[in-house]
């Protein structure tokens, strides 16, 4: 085919979905179902037969086809079963080249692999594989449904199975930023957590931001991060389609946020930087935390796990208390003054710029981006890369609207609650309520309403940080925990990192 209009053109279905028509226009591909674009030198039919052929090339497509529903009709699943490489002839290498382009720009691959000269060597990411996330599938989830899109997309994949507890954080902390582009967790948000922090707590962690970008294929029970990458670009929340979008090898700007613990002997400061936990997703205490922690006995149940525990956590109601001091940014601020009727909170003397909000509580979840779990809009607000952090503080309130609470969250429509404050924050401290005073009233944990004080031993209070517990006022947990449970502080760093993320991400 002597031109590139004959070879492969870009069209929009009637639905406005752009496609490529590959060809005499038989072949129709959707550009968001493309894993790589590249030339090939057409096969001679005879060995020895040399003749005007010879600069000849074919544009050859790999895409992942769609499950099909009913007659005539693709459904949004995507299967790894499905690549499919459909092959075009072209007359001359020239054409084959510019067809190439128009193609990876119009499915929003990474130009240097759409370029006309062979890259050097093939990517090649590290996969960190969690086998006991989520239900147990993450090996299988990596086998069966996520390694061939890469492979596909001439990835190269070292693979890392994890065998307990922080070791994805060992595996980060210790690999050969040389031998690798990327790096790729299999897990939920936990796994994400652990290979962050390791990457973090490397002495070359700037240069490892700017250079090697995150990529995660959900297998978790909660996969929040995962989902926000993948709404914010139009694009399912499913293994398939998230390594497809690994696969194209277009990142994005997130913040990354550091939490710190007062330090316990002098009651002042902030811990020195060996005790840094680095966050990508969130930070919860109260209600939020103790949902999260005490469902992981419900771990069979996959995502339907946080409802479930949810609905115990408000007939069995825990009330904290706390003063939360923040501060924020200008669009924080901007925000704030335009959705919450003004600044939450009272000036803090002596602290300029920050603001302060003390009482009775039932929980404080604090988010990077806007999803909490694959199914909570817990920040709808937030962005991925402003410099703020969501901070969603819930006030007492009965049962009825917590439970109102709980359907909102699905949609987001939460932040509109009488209950709720919203607030966008770059820095925030938390005070719980001291040990001391919890003791003291610990003969009055139960009233006559059946609701439990969090300051009981045993009664709840968690301070997480992607899902993993950081302190507990438990007796049992607060052994096992990494820091003494008391006041704690969160700042925000703006884009610090890069993320895989869909083309209109």
């Amino acid at each position: 085919m002597a031109t590139v209009d004959a070879v492969a053109r870009v069209a929009t279905t009637g639905r406005g979905r752009a496609t490529l028509v590959l060809g005499d226009g038989t072949r129709v591909v959707r550009v968001e179902d493309v894993v790589r674009v590249e030339v090939r030198r057409r096969r001679r039919r005879h060995r020895h037969h040399r003749d005007e052929d010879d600069d000849a090339r074919t544009l050859a497509v790999t895409a992942i086809a769609r499950r099909r529903g009913f007659p005539g009709i693709s459904t949004r699943k995507r299967s790894a079963r499905r690549l499919k490489t459909h092959e075009t002839a072209c007359a001359t290498a020239a054409v084959a080249n510019e067809a190439r382009t128009r193609c990876a720009e119009a499915c929003g691959l990474d130009d240097a692999d759409a370029s006309g000269t062979a890259r050097e060597r093939r990517r090649r990411v590290l996969v960190i594989v969690n086998p006991r996330s989520g239900r147990g599938e993450g090996t299988k989830i990596w086998e069966t449904k996520a390694r061939a899109v890469l492979e596909a997309a001439n990835i190269e994949c070292a693979t890392r199975t994890t065998k307990a507890r922080g070791e994805a954080t060992n595996i980060a902390r210790e690999l050969d930023a040389s031998l690798y582009d990327g790096v790729v967790a299999v897990g939920g948000d936990g796994t994400v957590a652990e290979l962050f922090q390791g990457l973090s707590e490397r002495e070359d962690r700037e240069e490892i931001y700017a250079k090697m970008p995150i990529g995660i294929v959900p297998a978790g029970s909660g996969n929040a991060l995962c989902k926000s990458i993948q709404h914010a670009g139009g694009e399912p929340c499913d293994p398939v389609s998230c390594a497809l979008t690994i696969a194209r090898w277009r990142t994005r700007a997130l913040d990354r946020s550091e939490v710190r613990f007062q330090d316990s002997k002098t009651a002042s400061g902030w811990g020195d930087d060996s005790k840094v936990t680095h966050s990508l997703l969130s930070t919860s205490w109260g209600f939020f935390s103790d949902v999260d922690i005490e469902s992981e006995r419900f771990r069979f149940l996959g995502g339907a796990r946080f409802t479930l525990q949810a609905i115990v956590r408000i007939l069995a109601r825990r009330k904290y208390q706390c003063e939360l001091l923040y501060e924020t940014t200008e669009e924080g601020e901007a925000y704030n003054a335009q959705h919450c009727d003004g600044p939450h909170g009272e000036p803090v003397p002596g602290r300029p710029g920050w603001r302060r909000v003390a009482g009775d509580v039932l929980g404080l979840w604090a988010l990077n981006v806007p999803w909490g779990t694959e199914s909570t809009l817990a920040a709808p607000h937030a962005k991925f890369d402003d410099g703020s952090i969501d901070v969603v503080l819930v006030n007492v309130t009965n049962r009825k609207n917590m439970l109102k609470l709980l359907l909102d969250f699905d949609a987001g429509d939460h932040a509109r609650n009488r209950a709720v404050r919203y607030i966008k924050a770059k820095s925030f401290e938390i005070y719980p309520a001291a040990a001391a005073a919890a003791a003291a009233t610990a003969a009055a944990i139960v009233d006559a309403s059946s609701e439990t004080n969090a300051t009981a031993p045993g009664g709840g209070g968690y301070i997480a940080v992607d899902g993993e517990v950081l302190a507990s006022r438990r007796f049992r947990a607060a052994a096992a925990a990494a820091f003494p449970y008391g006041p704690f502080r969160c700042d925000v760093i703006r884009a610090a990192c890069a993320v895989f993320a869909p083309p209109s991400a």
